[in-house]
């Protein structure tokens, strides 16, 4: 068992995350979660929130498990019911009033939703004890924020039940109408309306019907941009799953003998009704997997012993770094976790004697991650570098040598791989790099790539 506090990535080990797309049952979703809605709390990145957004068919339970996570972190659940709603209705609507100066004045009438957040933030911060001061910048709507407590001070209100956390779920967000949509985006992205911000204890996540091109569901498509704010969890159904909760649930035995016999009459299972998109890695989903793995050892209070297990803690970061930055980054990411030794910068290379007499047995000893990490750094130099390492032609010459050592050094896929990379690079004066460094790899993997014709003249002509 993990001491409380000890960082995850000390006691990561390496497991393969197959496919290229994750897709998790309902009760691995629900922790993936709750880690992630846990993370908000305690993350001191004022700009950066973790809203997860849970992709799945139609009646696989997406709403029960949001408020199941609502109910284990002693808080409640607001639904929005997204596909419901007209224009104007989640942002309030305009009404006249006049101030205590007898000015008139106009204010929104805020959502069900929105005004009991609102009430709600009020008593909290009376029973403070604190006195509401006036702020120009923040309006009125923000008069009773209470933001100035600690992530520590947070987590003992939220296990001690001081506070109550609100989770605000928008389901069916990408069914709604064009202008509703827009609405609930910024409420979701912005954690505002209308001026108010939300407090912390307020937590936010959607959820949506499979988007892509081939998909039956009539809806609104998010494009990267939008997506990319998001972390979004794919969620499919499980057999066992559903019979344990039909158990509870007090389902008929037949019904649940049948689905037991016949488990593929569970639900339609056709590609059609499935989210195929696959994630991918930027510079802001590299912040929020940072949050993630930052929070986990800090919040592990709201979590089962089962659920604190290493093996369990590894796979569900695993899980959520897959969904946010795609398998295969998260792959290598892992891989290089477990990995103590680092990848082998260019200039280190070519610092070496033609053989890299002093680099050759710490090369054969990088694991395929590290191998390929070394050949990607390498790639970028020479994008950058080599029409000025072409000025010295017995330099180049040298440097093509220790380049060949270095691919020879490599193991079979990782020198197919290197080839295939290099073959399809230009530097950044947009010469192609395989016609300058053909000769740094043997004949026959040159004729395993697949060139164009006046590269593969150009290469046989040399």
């Amino acid at each position: 068992m993990e001491k409380k506090g000890e960082p995850f990535e000390t006691v990561c080990c390496f497991s393969k995350i197959k496919g290229s797309t994750v897709l998790i049952t309902i009760n691995e979703a629900k922790r993936l979660i709750k880690r992630a809605l846990l993370s908000n709390v305690v993350s001191d990145k004022k700009d950066l929130a973790i809203t997860p957004l849970i992709s799945g068919k139609h009646g696989i339970g997406k709403s029960q498990m949001i408020k199941s996570v609502a109910d284990d972190l002693g808080g409640v659940c607001i639904t929005i019911e997204g596909g419901t709603l007209k224009e104007g209705e989640i942002t309030g609507l305009p009404y006249q009033y006049r101030d205590g100066n007898g000015n008139v004045r106009f204010r929104f009438l805020p959502y069900y939703a929105v005004e009991r957040v609102q009430n709600a933030q009020k008593r909290l911060f009376e029973l403070s004890g604190k006195v509401s001061e006036d702020n120009a910048l923040d309006g009125d709507e923000n008069r009773y924020a209470l933001e100035d407590v600690t992530p520590a001070q947070k987590l003992d209100m939220l296990k001690s039940g001081e506070i109550k956390p609100v989770i605000i779920f928008i389901d069916e967000i990408n069914r709604t109408e064009n202008a509703v949509y827009k609405e609930l985006m910024n409420i979701l992205l912005t954690r505002s309306v209308n001026g108010y911000r939300f407090p912390w204890w307020v937590l936010f996540a959607g959820a949506m019907n499979p988007s892509t091109q081939n998909s039956l569901y009539a809806t609104n498509e998010m494009d990267p941009a939008q997506l990319d704010r998001f972390l979004k969890i794919k969620v499919s159904d499980n057999t066992k799953e559903w019979l344990n909760y039909g158990k509870q649930a007090g389902i008929s035995p037949e019904i649940l003998s049948f689905i037991k016999d016949n488990p593929k009459c569970l639900s339609n299972n056709d590609k059609e009704l499935q989210d195929d998109e696959k994630p991918s890695p930027s510079p802001r989903g590299w912040d929020m997997v940072d949050t993630l793995l930052k929070s986990e050892p800090l919040v592990r209070d709201f979590f089962t012993e089962k659920e604190n297990d290493p093996k369990t803690v590894e796979k569900d970061m695993k899980n959520l770094v897959s969904a946010k930055l795609g398998s295969s980054v998260a792959t290598m990411f892992f891989a290089s976790m477990v990995s103590q030794a680092r990848a082998i910068m260019p200039e280190e290379i070519f610092a070496d004697d033609e053989n890299l007499s002093k680099l050759s047995k710490k090369i054969e000893q990088l694991s395929a991650a590290k191998k390929i990490q070394t050949c990607d750094l390498m790639l970028e130099y020479l994008k950058e570098n080599i029409e000025f390492m072409m000025l010295s032609k017995k330099q180049f010459e040298m440097n093509k040598k220790q380049l060949s050592q270095l691919v020879r050094l490599l193991d079979s896929s990782a020198r197919l791989l290197f080839a295939q990379k290099l073959s399809g690079t230009v530097s950044n004066d947009g010469n192609s790099l395989i016609e300058m460094l053909f000769d740094v790899f043997e004949k026959d993997l040159i004729d395993m790539l697949d060139l164009s014709d006046s590269t593969r003249k150009l290469i046989e002509e040399s």
